[in-house]
């Protein structure tokens, strides 16, 4: 109660104060008029022809075509594009002198009563003054600051000429500053073309651009457009009829797609700084900031033109984005897309590309797992959880490495249950990857998560293994200066170890074979060394099985390249677009026009050695084996291994020659012979006689149960059989190890 108490006294004495100051203010104007060091600028009033200073990596200024950026005249204003603004923001505005006492006083109680300041009470004109004049810091200074200008203003200039640099100069979000980009971008218009309904949509979103856009948050802008629309009513600005018509229409969007604003490096640069710093996009401008980037003029070029003709990459009409990060530095150094909507920051489910990620690298890091592993690959039920691979085909005993060249989904299920699945979750957050607090299910093997990974995300996190196993959060920005030079943010680019080289590498070596043999072979380029990695995510309960998004992550020693294509206006991708053709096919156009991976192969660091396996046990009996020196050449076949997950296990087939066993029995005049060949040898079928032993048949190359006739045979002899196992591709060698099969004795009667 006590507490209560004080909350009220603390709100009431800072209202009270606020009041105090504000009409102190406006009744001693000269005395204060020495308050405030900001004075009144009228070319501040509108962005039209300025904007925030980018440079790219050779610091030379990055321009923002300003095409659509263009003043209005206030004749060219709507009557109902008026009177909305009017109608929510200000209703006194044609009869106050820049501020509204009555509002003001009204304001203050209501934050006395509930306890918090969040009324305001700004005119249009003290926000035109707080928008290009002054930041968003809420402290008395910049408030009396904004009364002292806002009075000043409306001395020198008329009602209309603020309402019409208010609309040129106001934020609409999405990028946008000013009535007339407003417009442009939300729906394709000039404004003199505005309907009823689009006009109260654009005076509802300034209140919070983000909360009330129609692309980002349509249901909410649909309910502030109509309390604009009621506040008209309210005020006769419209009728009865007019309001009714206008509530029931649907926010008919027609986004322009030229805009500029709209995923280009430029705009995601400045979404980034604002983050940084935490301010606004017209703080950012009003500071008079400089931003140093990553951004490769050549390389984003590459970019831009390839996206912009992406429908040579498939026949529908989809959304397409690309990022490229500098291996070495975390640097964005290229990012374009078209979209209607804002692609950098939208999480969209990774499919496939996160199997590297969650389940392969952790078996990697922790030995559970080589690339070289057998892992059968069948139809499973784990707790009710009963997934599938791609039309349900199967491969039986697979390597670890195959099975993620083909995009195998059994394999990597299992693999992510030999790890565990909060342990691979801990790994992938040593890579950027975060899950949401539902992610616990062996769905997020296949790349099933809750809110899905941003194209940034998925693509930083690649960049660990061309990286060495080194982690850099990447960034667009290099620094920010202040308008006096003086650095107050700097990228830290330290690399820093977060998984091992060796788990880097082995994970590299087998994405290497998704680009020579399996779903990224589009990129597999002469002299050129990519890894790559493919994803596609199919429509779940769609009877047409079109699919929702396809990827492709691929990088080389110095970088790495995000590609994604999808629809954010759920008309979905068809069946035939999947992560190995079209992104694929675009990185390839991109890899083809740059040096990327050229001539530059990745480099076997000390932790890893490569060694010699047994090809026979390791198909005849999915065994792991290393050759011995005795094993022929065609029986062996090499791969790396972290030097702490080397089989010690050394195979002894080529040591000795297994005893085995024939059968003989005799039926319609002639012997038969049985016996089980083993394809790593062959063999000699012997028939002795009293006098004579002679070879009758040889054998080899055969895994199989072997059946041989003698025909040759006369009544009333004993013949005595047996077979000699020999080592292939080994003869001449003396001494060498043979094995001779039990004799069995046949009398023919």
């Amino acid at each position: 109660m006590r507490s209560h108490f004080l909350n009220i006294v603390k709100y009431s004495f800072v209202s009270i104060l606020f009041l105090g100051l504000s009409f102190f203010c406006l009744f001693h104007f000269g005395f204060l008029n020495n308050f405030s060091n900001i004075s009144f600028d009228k070319t501040k009033l509108c962005y039209a022809n300025t904007q925030i200073e980018l440079f790219n990596n050779k610091n030379e200024a990055i321009q923002s075509n300003t095409n659509l950026v263009k003043n209005i005249t206030y004749n060219s204003i709507p009557k109902n594009l008026i009177n909305a603004f009017i109608s929510i923001e200000d209703k006194s505005f044609f009869n106050h002198n820049g501020i509204n006492y009555k509002r003001m006083l009204s304001a203050s109680l209501k934050n006395i009563f509930s306890l918090k300041l969040k009324e305001g009470a700004s005119t249009i004109s003290q926000q035109l003054i707080k928008n290009t004049h002054l930041t968003n810091n809420k402290t008395f200074k910049r408030k009396i600051n904004e009364i002292l200008l806002a009075k000043k203003m409306e001395q020198l200039l008329t009602k209309e000429e603020i309402l019409t640099s208010y609309l040129n100069a106001i934020y609409f979000g999405s990028g946008a500053f000013g009535i007339n980009q407003a417009s442009q971008r939300y729906f394709s218009k000039e404004i003199e073309d505005l309907n009823l309904s689009e006009c109260a949509t654009l005076a509802g979103i300034i209140k919070s651009p983000k909360k009330y856009s129609p692309i980002l948050n349509y249901d909410n802008s649909i309910k502030r457009r109509n309390i604009v629309l009621k506040e008209m009513l309210k005020d006769n600005k419209i009728n009865k009829e007019e309001y009714e018509k206008a509530i029931k229409e649907d926010i008919n969007l027609n986004i322009n797609k030229n805009f500029l604003g709209n995923n280009t490096y430029y705009s995601a640069c400045i979404d980034e700084a604002c983050n940084i710093l935490k301010i606004t996009e017209k703080d950012l401008l009003l500071k008079k900031y400089k931003i140093y980037t990553y951004k490769d003029d050549s390389l984003q070029d590459i970019l831009e033109n390839e996206i912009n003709n992406y429908n040579k990459y498939t026949t529908n009409n989809c959304d397409c984005c690309a990022l490229s990060i500098d291996s070495k530095t975390g640097g964005i150094n290229a990012f374009y897309g078209k979209s209607d909507y804002e692609l950098i920051n939208l999480k969209r489910q990774p499919g496939s590309v996160l199997k590297p990620i969650i389940a392969y690298s952790p078996a990697l890091e922790n030995n559970i797992i080589s690339p070289v592993t057998p892992i059968l690959d069948e139809k499973i039920n784990i707790s009710g959880y009963s997934p599938s691979n791609y039309k349900n085909k199967y491969y039986g005993w697979i390597s670890a490495k195959e099975s993620l060249s083909k995009s195998l989904n059994i394999p990597s299920i299992k693999i992510l249950n030999y790890v565990g699945i909060d342990k691979a979750k801990l790994f992938a957050n040593k890579l950027g990857i975060n899950f949401d607090k539902k992610d616990n299910g062996y769905s997020i093997a296949l790349g099933g998560l809750t809110n899905g990974l941003t194209i940034k995300e998925i693509t930083n996190a690649y960049q660990c293994f061309s990286n060495n196993g080194k982690f850099i959060p990447a960034g667009f920005i290099k620094e920010i200066k202040n308008k006096d030079g003086k650095t107050i943010y700097c990228h830290n680019s330290t690399a820093r170890q977060v998984i091992k080289n060796s788990t880097a590498f082995l994970i590299t070596d087998m994405l290497r074979d998704t680009v020579v043999n399996g779903t990224s072979k589009k990129l597999n380029l002469q002299n050129t060394y990519i890894a790559a990695k493919t994803g596609t995510v199919g429509v779940l309960n769609n009877k047409e099985n079109k699919n929702s998004d396809a990827w492709n992550i691929s990088y080389t020693k110095e970088n790495v390249l995000g590609i994604w294509f999808g629809s954010t206006n759920n008309l979905y991708l068809d069946k035939t677009i999947t992560g190995g053709n079209a992104p694929t096919v675009l990185a390839q156009s991109i890899y083809k026009q740059t040096n990327l991976g050229k001539n530059n192969d990745f480099d076997v660091p000390d932790s890893v050695t490569e060694v010699d396996l047994n090809l026979l046990e390791y198909t005849n009996n999915q065994k792991v084996l290393l050759a011995d020196a005795n094993t022929p050449d065609r029986y062996k076949f090499k791969s790396f291994f972290a030097n702490t997950n080397i089989p010690k296990e050394k195979s002894d087939m080529f040591d000795t020659i297994d005893k085995f066993e024939i059968k003989a029995n005799m039926k319609d005049n002639e012997v038969r012979l049985f016996f089980k060949a083993k394809k790593h040898l062959w063999y000699e079928i012997k028939k002795q006689t009293e006098d004579n032993v002679e070879t009758i048949a040889i054998v080899s190359n055969k895994n199989e149960d072997i059946c041989i006739y003698d025909k040759n045979i006369k009544q009333g002899n004993f013949y005595t059989y047996f077979v000699v196992a020999h080592y292939n591709d080994i003869l001449g060698k003396e001494n060498f190890n043979t094995q001779t099969s039990n004799f069995v004795k046949i009398f023919s009667a």
